[in-house]
């Protein structure tokens, strides 16, 4: 049976061990970083629809700093999710110049659980980003 001590030690090099080890940025910090390489070049840097590419696709890529104001106040997550994942049926607003970045951020085989997870990962947190970004003005 370990001592007080060893079990006091152990659990000390493992909270060491643990704050040495570089951990990914999670959420709306990984998701700033992702819109930035991702999304920036159509929606802007500001989010507000006017990235360099804006104007090459002929329709201007909505104001994603206005989501919740577009639906009174409230962010819906899961709809913007489905948007960026390419679930949501987006027909009756005319052709999807977006990527469909499910396919983009996932990987070649379809049966890579790992890889799916992954992908869900990246829009959960380009989600959590957007959700800060929000205005009401």
């Amino acid at each position: 049976m370990p001592t007080p001590v060893l079990v006091l030690a152990s659990l000390l090099i493992a909270t060491l061990l643990s704050a040495c080890v570089s951990q990914p940025p999670s959420g709306a910090k990984a998701g700033a970083a992702l819109y930035q390489t991702s999304c920036a070049g159509c929606h802007g840097a500001n989010a507000q629809g006017n990235g360099p590419v804006a104007s090459v696709i002929g329709t201007r890529p909505p104001d994603l700093t206005r989501i919740a104001a577009r639906r009174g106040g409230s962010f819906p997550e899961l709809e913007v999710f489905r948007i960026i994942d390419g679930q949501a049926d987006l027909s009756a607003h005319g052709p999807r110049h977006m990527p469909v970045w499910g396919y983009e951020f996932f990987g070649t085989d379809a049966d890579d659980e790992v890889a799916h997870r992954q992908a869900e990962d990246k829009i959960d947190s380009l989600v959590s980003y957007l959700r800060t970004l929000q205005r009401s003005d």
